[in-house]
């Protein structure tokens, strides 16, 4: 049970009856323990999420500036041409 998926469902507060199954059989602590479990994967899988993000962001970040210094340089360069074309 201590799956993502799982964790996903639970964290939606979204139970299957299958999900309700099994949480039937389990005692409170039982289910305040699985509780938490589920709470501290989900917190752990949204930080991860946020730092993919994070880092996504800061690559497109840098492919931008990168774009931005190779457009002046051919811009650059297609100055230089026309000049020595004349």
């Amino acid at each position: 049970m201590m799956n993502d998926t799982t964790t996903v469902i639970v964290a939606k507060n979204f139970l299957t009856p299958i999900d309700e199954i099994l949480l039937t059989g389990r005692s409170n602590e039982e289910a305040i323990n699985d509780s938490m479990a589920f709470s501290i994967q989900s917190a752990a899988s949204v930080s991860n999420m946020a730092d993919r993000l994070r880092a996504r962001a800061n690559k497109i970040q840098e492919l931008n500036t990168e774009n931005s210094s190779l457009q002046r340089m051919l811009h650059e360069s297609q100055q230089e041409v026309e000049k020595l074309k004349k």
